[in-house]
């Protein structure tokens, strides 16, 4: 006769490795979040770094317009600050593009991360059952 707290056994096996991967794919989630909300600040960051080279650049233009004599922001003048602004403007698109991209890797990382723990999760309640009929065989 077999023993009675053998399928209990098999069945507490099962639980615990399922509950551990639905853990696992919590933890996997959250790091994901943690990881976008740093991208968020690192992004933040980048933007007012550009824009502070900008109103340097800009500031040390202006000063050098006055020192030469010229009407600042009209003819040649207008058209250095404008470059400046184009420059900027095409730096936070950049900066932009690339924590787009970087999300977008970090939300396929943790998509094939929760797929494979969701296969591991299961193929264990599979096996499980396999050992379960071949113990009752």
């Amino acid at each position: 006769m077999p023993f009675p707290w053998i399928p209990v056994l098999f069945a507490t096996t099962a639980a615990l490795s399922f509950m551990g991967s639905m853990r696992t794919m919590q933890t996997m989630n959250t790091a994901a979040q943690w990881e976008k909300y740093n991208q968020k600040i690192n992004t933040s960051y980048k933007t007012i770094q550009a824009n502070e080279r900008a109103r340097l650049l800009l500031s040390a233009k202006r000063a050098a317009q006055g020192a030469r004599g010229v009407v600042i922001a009209q003819g040649s003048t207008l058209l250095e600050q404008e470059a400046v602004i184009d420059r900027l403007d095409d730096t936070l698109w950049w900066i932009e593009k690339g924590a787009e991209m970087d999300v977008r890797d970090i939300d396929l990382r943790l998509a094939g991360a929760l797929q494979e723990e969701a296969w591991k999760a299961g193929t264990s309640l599979i096996s499980t059952g396999l050992k379960y009929a071949t113990y009752n065989a």
